[in-house]
């Protein structure tokens, strides 16, 4: 499939993210949730959680991310739009290997602490957990004959696991199955992977997003022997074409994506979108726009989001731009200077902020109002940008020692609403 700038997905559509485990997932997982609902996001990561699911709950999620290969097709007759993420083979066997010796409650978990990791790859643990791993993901679709004969192949041994595989057909349905992803990604390209993303589904580009899932077993690259080098390009061969294969695809994608600029494409999805003059924003729902930390869900069943790491936080909306609109929020800080300096600007243009206290007044808490007169809105014809700024962001590890957290935060914000003036 060639690429190609789309509108929106229908209602009745799905986004599903094939992970393939130790490929930037987690990241790449926390990048597309912020751009659905939480109550459309499907909350299973193993496919054998999926399992006992109702086909009904199933196609009531618009996302779906995890481990579930094409089994996920076998469950459902729902129109899918397929995103996948690649990875050079060794970094994929390093990571995996790794996460073996970091993860208790992985069944090899034990048998793999003495081992090191030449002795992983040259074992038939080794083959079974490698072997062709990425192709795997991308070809096979019968549960019963698939999913549930890994375990069948592998006690037949060696040679079984091998026929299963290394059999050519599998290759050529992996090599299919990738032409027909709408975004093919690496994770050697990361952030050029985010604006493949952003630029196919019309959501605003980012400058950088974090690593969410960093391995925590140390390794050495003196481990990686010339023998493990070349055990693990042996148990790798379609995988290793997967992966040439998906960097040439992106080579051509992004060329077609330099066509034009992203704030071009971007505007363009979003001229296409329906009109608001009035939007009642909890952080449960979908946002467009950059430098905001995770969803946290608070005790009253609400969602809050932190701004952050930088100072300035930005939120888009394709507002109506005949009358003025009003523009009030309710945000937090972790200390009363930062709640202070918020300035707020409005397609590029600082806005008077009225505000007052919602609760005591020592607490660096605030509702915000501000007006947005026609002629601002009238500046960008195709979308609302909000900056949000304060003067310097706070990292409470710094700020108070004892405090664990290392993050840099900007603004705390529980909710927004834009209602006519």
């Amino acid at each position: 499939m060639s690429f190609e700038q789309i509108r929106d997905y229908g209602p009745e559509s799905t986004l599903y993210f094939l992970h393939i485990p130790k490929t930037a997932g987690s990241a790449l997982r926390t990048f597309l949730q912020d751009k659905f609902h939480v109550d459309r996001i499907c909350p299973q990561l193993e496919f054998s959680a999926l399992l006992p699911q109702r086909p009904s709950t199933l196609r009531s999620h618009r996302l779906i991310c995890g481990h579930h290969g094409l089994y996920l097709r076998q469950m459902l007759n729902t129109p899918f739009e397929f995103v996948t993420v690649l990875r050079e083979p060794l970094s994929r066997a390093i990571s995996h290997y790794r996460h073996l010796k970091a993860t208790k409650d992985n069944w090899l978990h034990a048998w793999v602490q003495d081992k090191s990791f030449e002795q992983f790859v040259l074992s038939d643990q080794g083959v079974a957990e490698l072997l062709n791993f990425q192709a795997r993901y991308l070809a096979l679709d019968d549960i019963q004959a698939d999913y549930f004969g890994h375990s069948a192949a592998h006690q037949a041994g060696v040679g079984a696991l091998y026929r299963k595989y290394n059999d050519p057909a599998m290759r050529g349905r992996a090599l299919e199955w990738l032409d027909r992803m709408r975004v093919v990604g690496t994770q050697e390209q990361f952030g050029d992977t985010l604006r493949l993303l952003c630029g196919a589904f019309g959501w605003p580009e980012v400058a950088a997003f974090p690593n969410y899932n960093r391995g925590i077993a140390s390794f050495s690259p003196s481990e990686v022997t010339d023998r493990a080098r070349a055990r693990v390009a042996e148990l790798s061969g379609f995988d290793q074409e997967l992966f040439e294969a998906a960097q040439r695809r992106m080579e051509q994608d992004l060329a077609k994506l330099s066509a034009g600029s992203a704030h071009e494409r971007y505007s363009a999805a979003m001229r296409g979108r329906p009109r608001q003059r009035e939007v009642r924003l909890g952080f449960e729902a979908p946002i467009l726009g950059d430098n905001w930390y995770v969803r946290e869900k608070l005790g009253d069943g609400s969602w809050a989001r932190w701004a952050g790491p930088e100072r300035r936080t930005t939120l888009d909306f394709p507002l109506a731009t005949d009358r003025a609109l009003t523009l009030r929020f309710f945000a937090g800080a972790q200390t009363m200077d930062v709640i202070e300096s918020t300035k707020l600007f409005v397609n590029g243009e600082e806005v008077r902020l009225r505000w007052w206290q919602m609760h005591d007044p020592g607490r660096a808490q605030r509702t915000f109002e501000a007006t947005l007169t026609p002629e601002l809105l009238q500046k960008n014809e195709a979308f609302c940008r909000l900056e949000f700024e304060v003067h310097r962001t706070v990292v409470p590890a710094k700020e108070w020692p004892g405090r664990p957290d290392e993050r840099s935060f900007a603004l705390y914000f529980f909710w927004l609403e834009v209602f006519p003036a």
